[in-house]
């Protein structure tokens, strides 16, 4: 019962003691002001975002064959060279192909060879044969001329004989030699038509062999072809790193197969200098429109979280990220690694500057919420339409605090944050005490000099 008692002497104590508080700022007409300064400084316009850390250039190294791996000559954490073997594939079978597909060459080359040759000896009997076809033309010219001969002396042998003036031998004899010219134009000209004859086969046979040559060419080229792509492979044994890094992921091991019939296995995963890295963010749609290219940014990662690191925007993607109904667009952020702290994976919250001022007058964002008393709302309207007017939109009435009655002053509001409000001209200065409430009154969003919509950033 006692103990009942206590606790309700002190709550009632409690209460007298809050409402004294209360009612103090306003005792006997008085108000307590709440006040803030005018400083100068910075005013600064940020965007949060986060995102992971990767190195600028990452390559995946795989395998274009398939086999089994024989060497591994790097691990994690390895430094490599561009051009430095890093891995080999059992080279057994594809030696065993290149063989092959030399011998596959070397005989279609000696088939080639061979088509030649009997190209060779084609065009030399096609000359002998030419040579064969001129000189029995010439022997036909010559038979016909000594048949035509033959028959003139013919017909004056047997004119003479008919006369009585030669005898029957003679005539006998002039028969003979014409039938015997005959005959000799006979044999000229079939010899005549055989060497044509066999100038046609040659031409057959050279075109068929030219067929052949063409087929042998064609053979050779093919496995020409075939002995590179086996030379290829064979090559594709032995791994290289295509550019300088180190390595960050290993995926295989000595002894293992990797097929490679439908894409390249993956066997280490290469980064290019970790002493540049980028920072994939994300931002969403509505802040992208004041994010540009080489803005500062600031971040930090869990790993170390008393330490900031800074950056530079290097690219705002056009293309964007949709999850949820959610849209955001990736922001690339480069960052300089020089002591190799930052690893790739890492989380980074980052914080992008898209807008700054230095060294201006800065006047605490919370006068714009302060609600103004109805007896000092008729001198604040009035300055306000001395000013600029009821409808300007550059301008703020902030009451200073000068130890009587507080004065208002109209001001030309400048850039902005969620802090502060630039004052770029102006009666204020700094060190200037300026009204931000009453003790014991909770100011309203709309009851004193910010407008109807709250306050706004201006950039």
């Amino acid at each position: 019962m006692k103990k009942f008692i206590v606790l309700i002497v002190i709550l009632v104590l409690a209460a007298v003691g809050a409402g004294w508080w209360f009612m103090s700022g306003k005792a006997n007409g008085k108000r307590v002001f709440v006040t803030d300064k005018i400083t100068r400084g910075t005013i600064r316009n940020t965007i949060s975002s986060s995102g992971s850390l990767a190195a600028l250039n990452t390559v995946e190294i795989g395998s274009q064959v398939s086999g089994q791996i024989t060497k591994l000559y790097v691990d994690f954490n390895d430094e490599v060279q561009a051009g430095q073997l890093i891995a080999e594939l059992d080279p057994a079978s594809f030696e065993a192909q290149v063989l092959q597909a030399q011998a596959n060459l070397e005989s279609s080359r000696a088939s080639l060879h061979g088509v030649e040759a009997q190209i060779k000896n084609l065009q030399a009997s096609m000359l002998t044969t030419m040579a064969d076809i001129k000189a029995s033309e010439a022997n036909v010219r010559k038979s016909e001329i000594a048949l035509k001969d033959a028959e003139r002396n013919y017909n004056r042998i047997k004119e003479l004989h008919n006369r009585k003036l030669i005898s029957a031998s003679d005539l006998d004899n002039a028969e003979t030699n014409l039938e015997s010219q005959k005959a000799s134009l006979d044999i000229v000209k079939a010899n005549s038509e055989s060497s044509k004859a066999r100038r046609q086969s040659i031409l057959a046979q050279m075109d068929a062999s030219e067929a052949d040559r063409k087929g042998a060419e064609a053979r050779v080229r093919q496995n020409e072809a075939q002995l590179k792509l086996a030379q290829i492979n064979l090559d594709r044994t032995k791994i290289y790193s295509p550019i300088e890094g180190v390595v960050i992921n290993r995926k295989v091991d000595e002894g293992q197969t990797v097929a490679a019939s439908l894409q390249a296995p993956e066997l280490f995963t290469i980064a290019k200098d970790l002493r540049e890295m980028q920072i994939d963010t994300a931002v969403d749609e509505t802040d992208i429109g004041v994010v540009k290219e080489g803005q500062k940014v600031t971040f930090t990662v869990d790993a170390y979280k008393n330490r900031n690191f800074t950056g530079v925007v290097h690219q705002v993607r056009l293309s964007p990220n949709e999850s949820s109904s959610v849209v955001t667009y990736s922001v690339m952020v480069n960052v300089d690694n020089p002591d190799l702290s930052l690893k790739p994976g890492m989380t980074a919250n980052a914080e992008i500057l898209v807008g700054e001022k230095r060294d201006v007058l800065r006047l605490p964002i919370k006068a714009m919420y302060f609600k103004v008393p109805d007896d000092l709302r008729e001198i604040q309207n009035k300055a306000m339409a001395g000013k600029n007017g009821k409808n300007a939109t550059d301008t703020l009435p902030v009451w200073l605090e000068n130890g009587k009655t507080p004065e208002v002053k109209v001001v030309k509001m400048g850039y902005s944050n969620q802090s502060y409000i630039e004052l770029p001209e102006g009666d204020l200065k700094e060190g200037d005490l300026i009204i931000t409430g009453i003790r014991g009154e909770t100011n309203s969003a709309n009851g004193g000099g910010m407008r109807p919509g709250g306050a706004r950033i201006r950039l």
